[in-house]
């Protein structure tokens, strides 16, 4: 199944669990510019972990202490613990039987003493024991149990005789007792894995009727956040310390980060104070520089994890000097209410930021949860019951999906529930969805959440068709899932240029939906003429990504206004090729831009066009003019283009998002 859709509405999504820091803070607790900074600069150097892990299912993959992967030539199988009959590889912990795997004889060295010293390998015999669900990954478990050693090794643990802390090592461990009272599922989380790690320990020191290690578990629940450096899923979890994880939670917010797997050496990394542009939220020069020394010391960071994967903050807005700077840790294409209901189990924080306390909502908000009917009166009088009951039906289909990879079961029921719930769609489906009052656009939040499942799903109907050798039923599945992935693509973008924080998720769109069109382009087409497209359309973009630095807002959206002229152009020659006998995208009128919804749906100040209309028909870059009955090269010709174009959009918003070392800058081959 695709990762976005994993990542997204995974009940369990480790995004969801692990946030990059905690609101609200604690006084002082929030990092501030210290200086001017136009948007994609790095404002801090990479930043070496407290402690990490990896993920149970790439534990015999990938170094446990550099997380890269192992030589292909080394033995990918795990140790039989029952049978003990593999030899174990190189570079292996003989204690676990080869559980825990490095990469060369340097990680071995650095990483060992502390798997072994923090009883993490005991916590992998109750894994392999059968003693805990097969299932149940336990990467938060031994990363607390790394915290747990590394901070009672330095003293930084408080005695059994104080009150419990609001910080320990910098990290944010309050209302912990008010969670554990409360109960529900972080609760019964925390507890389970305290009594797992204590078990591990044979320990377990006390504050009043609660464990140590619940207290190391909650401040990885509260300050963790998931290692992803490549496409597929996040390789484990990292807990950082406060120079990240005093970074605040935004529903707007004004930088990102990236994770590095370089290996740390003296020479390469500068660990001083100087090296930051932002600080705690201080004036007072003296006090910042202590704070780097003392609760923020990069160098006591480098004693906790000597390797493992760095972490950078980047600017993605223009920040003024004394700002806050924020990232996020939740979904951004959400409305506020959901935001809210999010975050407040997990974080106990009803988010107040900018986005969220504006009167009247913001019209980013406005567009993600209003009534397709409310798009011409301007007002948001939805009915909720029907809401509600839509958005059951439409997470039921994706669970469904996710669970039981059901693709072709997942498109019929989705789109059925699009077409059903379209002002613009038929009645196919009155007879079993009658009386619904709540009606959905393109913009809504819920067809988005639709389009990426659908996206996904066709894409598995197209290698299903491609494997079985049904080129023409692949070739359909192919069109679809073009189709919808461009559809998410332009949609966020739409409601970037109102809420300028979304080109995060934008980017990774389009460079979703440009590997889609090229895929299905290079599957369709003979080896020579692969090689002429390639030669054609290898200079098709005029933007460079070099050009970024000192980017300002008005450049931005001049550069990128450009590249979604070239996309529009071209996409109205394809457009009706790919949605051709799929009812609902057949009702697309317009993918780019979507002024046609009606009279609410804002012209951005940048539009297309001199009277704010979209490129399509008017060609301001080169694309063939649509025929009807045009052969299927022709067709795979101006596809080519489209899917060039998307990705070295997407690859431009990558790169000002998450620099140029970014893994998804590698997406992008010609």
């Amino acid at each position: 199944m695709n990762e976005l859709l994993r990542k997204r509405f995974s009940a369990s999504s480790r995004r969801g669990l692990y946030p990059s820091a905690r609101v609200p803070p604690l006084p002082g607790m929030e990092m501030r510019a210290r200086e001017d900074t136009c948007m994609s600069h790095d404002l801090t150097p990479p930043i070496p972990p407290y402690a990490v892990s990896l993920h149970d299912r790439f534990l015999c993959s990938h170094c446990s202490s550099c997380f890269r992967a192992l030589p292909s030539h080394a033995p990918q199988q795990c140790f039989d613990l029952k049978s003990r009959s593999n030899s174990a590889p190189p570079f292996s912990c003989p204690t676990c039987f080869a559980s825990v795997r490095y990469c060369s004889s340097a990680c071995f060295a650095s990483d060992r003493p502390l798997h072994v010293s923090s009883h993490e390998c005991f916590l992998l015999h109750q894994s392999h024991s059968g003693t805990c669900p097969a299932d149940d990954d336990t990467a938060d478990l031994r990363v607390a149990l790394r915290l747990l050693y590394s901070l009672e090794m330095r003293g930084l643990l408080p005695s059994e005789s104080t009150d419990l802390p609001n910080r320990i090592g910098g990290l944010l461990v309050s209302d912990l007792q008010k969670v554990l009272e409360e109960g529900g599922e972080v609760a019964e989380k925390i507890r389970e894995g305290g009594m797992r790690m204590s078990c591990a320990r044979n320990s377990g020191g006390l504050h009043g009727a609660v464990m140590v290690e619940e207290v190391v578990l909650w401040a990885v629940i509260t300050n963790a956040v998931e290692v992803q450096v490549s496409k597929g899923p996040a390789l484990g979890v990292a807990v950082y310390g406060p120079w990240f994880s005093w970074f605040n939670h935004s529903c707007s917010p004004n930088a990102c980060y990236r994770f590095e797997l370089d290996n740390w050496c003296e020479e390469s990394t500068s660990c001083e104070s100087s090296s930051f542009r932002v600080s705690p939220a201080s004036t007072d020069e003296a006090s910042i520089a202590g704070w780097y020394h003392e609760e923020g010391g990069l160098a006591r960071a480098l004693e906790f994890c000597k390797y493992g994967p760095r972490i950078v903050v980047r600017s993605i807005k223009p920040i003024n000097k004394g700002e806050e700077v924020c990232v996020t840790y939740t979904d951004l294409l959400q409305p506020m209410a959901i935001r809210r209901v999010d975050l407040w189990p997990k974080y106990r924080f009803s988010c107040c930021c900018e986005r969220c306390s504006a009167s009247p909502q913001l019209y980013v908000d406005y567009i993600l949860s209003c009534d397709a009917r409310n798009l011409n009166t301007k007002n948001n009088n939805s009915a909720t019951a029907e809401y509600d009951e839509l958005a059951d039906l439409l997470h039921e289909a994706i669970a469904e999906y996710s669970s039981e990879d059901n693709p072709k079961s997942c498109c019929y029921k989705l789109e059925s529930l699009l077409l059903s719930q379209s002002s613009r769609g038929n009645n196919s489906m009155e007879n079993t969805l009658s009386g619904r009052k709540f009606l959905l656009h393109p913009l809504h939040h819920l067809s988005l959440s639709a389009y990426v499942a659908l996206a996904s799903a066709y894409r598995s109907l197209y290698i299903i068709g491609l494997y079985e050798e049904q080129n023409g039923e692949a070739l359909k599945m192919g069109r679809a899932a073009a189709a919808y992935s461009l559809l998410l693509a332009a949609a966020t973008h739409y409601l970037s240029l109102f809420e300028s924080s979304l080109i995060a998720p934008t980017s990774h769109f389009w460079l979703s939906a440009g590997e889609t069109i090229l895929n299905l382009v290079q599957s369709s087409i003979s080896g020579k003429a692969k090689e002429k497209y390639e030669s054609k359309f290898r200079s098709v973009s005029h933007f460079q990504c070099a050009k970024i630095e000192r980017l300002s807002r008005d450049e931005f959206m001049s550069n990128s206004m450009q590249f979604i002229e070239c996309i529009s152009t071209i996409l109205s020659r394809c457009w009706p090729f790919l949605v051709r006998s799929f009812s609902y995208l057949e009702k697309i009128e317009d993918p780019i831009n979507f002024t046609w919804l009606g009279g609410a749906i804002l012209r951005p100040l940048c539009s297309l066009g001199s009277k704010g209309t979209t490129a399509f028909g008017k060609s301001k870059c080169f694309a063939w003019e649509y025929q009807s009955g045009r052969r299927i090269e022709e067709e795979m010709n101006c596809l080519y283009q489209l899917a060039i174009y998307s990705l070295r959009y997407g690859r431009y918003l990558a790169t000002i998002c998450y620099g140029p070392q970014s893994y998804l800058i590698d997406k992008l081959t010609i």
